[in-house]
């Protein structure tokens, strides 16, 4: 077992998805590949008892280290409180109030993946390196027409570049998940531009509930539910019509979303 956890004699709590790294040689690993260097002010989400934290230390300017667990976050005060390079914030990361912050290098709780992603996209960041269950980790990077490719991939794929950089054993952390992991590296980018950002993501949500069937076939329940509108009363390129919802690409349900917001707009009242 890790020394970081002989020293701490904490409890593992499942609440909370602890899964530690004990792996030091895979910790050093996700720091080179997220290229920390001395002028990057890393944060840690999940810091648990600051295996990963003290070699980020070594590498960044700063690191802000989040912990939520009250246990864990007092082994940190006791490793890190008087190092000037690491900052120690206690509380739920998609809560707390955050200082500024260019990487994030981090090995999450698997229970918060998906909320945690749609967090890391819309920050104004460098990169974002993460351990993340395989499975989730391949929903990702899902390319369109395939099993994985769904309403997750679409909603991070259109605001970030998504590369898989290695895999990681259930064996490298205590105790051992069910599932092997990926090394996972997230560049946010300039989306495309939408007509309306809540209607795509409410039109994504609708299509993928049903996504084995055709797309002519989802928009005609989801215009008359929706709008009281017929599929007549709004042009769209057959072709894509014809196509299975998990056949369509971002940018085809960007260009999809853009049409029907300007024609729903014309025919009816969006509020």
């Amino acid at each position: 077992m890790n020394q970081s956890l002989n020293y701490s004699g904490v409890r593992i709590k499942k609440r909370y998805g602890q899964h530690f790294l004990i792996s030091r040689q895979i910790g050093y690993k996700l720091v080179e590949l997220a290229e920390v260097n001395d002028k990057d002010i890393v944060l840690e989400i999940g810091a648990g008892t600051g295996s990963l934290t003290s070699i980020l230390k070594n590498k960044a300017n700063k690191v802000i280290a989040v912990e939520k667990d009250p246990e864990l976050f007092n082994v940190l005060k006791r490793r890190f409180s008087s190092d000037p390079k690491v900052e120690l914030l206690k509380g739920d990361v998609l809560r707390i109030k955050l200082p500024s912050f260019n990487k994030i290098v981090s090995t999450p709780p698997y229970n918060i993946s998906s909320k945690l992603i749609l967090f890391i996209i819309d920050k104004k960041i460098d990169s974002a390196t993460l351990i993340l269950q395989k499975e989730f980790a391949e929903r990702l990077i899902a390319r369109c027409g395939t099993k994985n490719y769904g309403r997750l991939t679409v909603s991070v794929g259109r605001k970030a570049f998504v590369e898989v950089l290695g895999y990681v054993s259930r064996n490298a952390f205590y105790p051992h998940p069910k599932v092997d992991s990926a090394i996972v590296k997230i560049v946010p980018k300039k989306p495309t531009e939408l007509h309306n950002e809540s209607f795509f993501n409410e039109l994504v949500r609708e299509l993928f509930t049903q996504r084995r069937k055709k797309l002519r076939k989802v928009l005609l329940g989801y215009l008359k539910k929706k709008y009281d509108l017929k599929m007549e009363d709004i042009l769209l390129n057959p072709a894509i019509l014809n196509k299975r919802v998990y056949e369509v690409s971002i940018e085809e349900l960007e260009s999809i979303s853009n049409q029907l917001y300007d024609e729903i707009s014309k025919l009816r009242s969006i509020t």
